[in-house]
């Protein structure tokens, strides 16, 4: 699976190394369930000048698509913030846009289509800003469901 979320992350051009290197020792790696399920995220680590000092990612054992793709969410986030490292750390509102939308891609080309539909209509349902990510994402799917 492993090899799965790399060779993904590669075609996606999004590969980082060194930021991978830096994740080893900041990643809490637990099995999914419905315990787990809240603690999945990325955490920034900020110091009292409003510094971004750390970042801490939780995710999935990557066993499935499913995992992985959850993975590839939580690396996406904590790469837009690895970015800003030592720098002052402002939350970016549209945080989980790009994470999201890699996360889709990933779904959608490994032929996950139901937990693809799922998601497609949490995101509608939400009616955030995430909403711009069906007009990317099979947009006849989308009509189909509202119909």
């Amino acid at each position: 699976m492993e090899e799965k979320f790399i060779n993904f992350l590669q075609e996606m051009e999004i590969y980082n190394e060194k930021f991978l290197n830096y994740l080893k020792d900041k990643t809490l790696i637990v099995d999914l369930n419905e315990e787990t399920k809240s603690s999945i995220g990325t955490y920034p680590k900020i110091d009292e000048n409003n510094i971004l000092k750390d970042i801490h990612i939780c995710v999935p054992k990557k066993t499935n698509d499913i995992t992985i793709s959850m993975n590839i969410h939580e690396y996406v986030e904590a790469l837009l913030l690895f970015r800003n490292l030592n720098e002052e750390y402002k939350e970016d509102k549209q945080k989980d846009l790009m994470p999201t939308f890699y996360e889709l891609v990933y779904l959608k080309e490994n032929n996950q289509d139901d937990f693809f539909n799922i998601y497609l209509e949490q995101i509608k349902e939400s009616n955030s800003y995430l909403t711009m990510l069906l007009n990317i994402f099979d947009k006849e799917n989308v009509k189909e469901k509202t119909n």
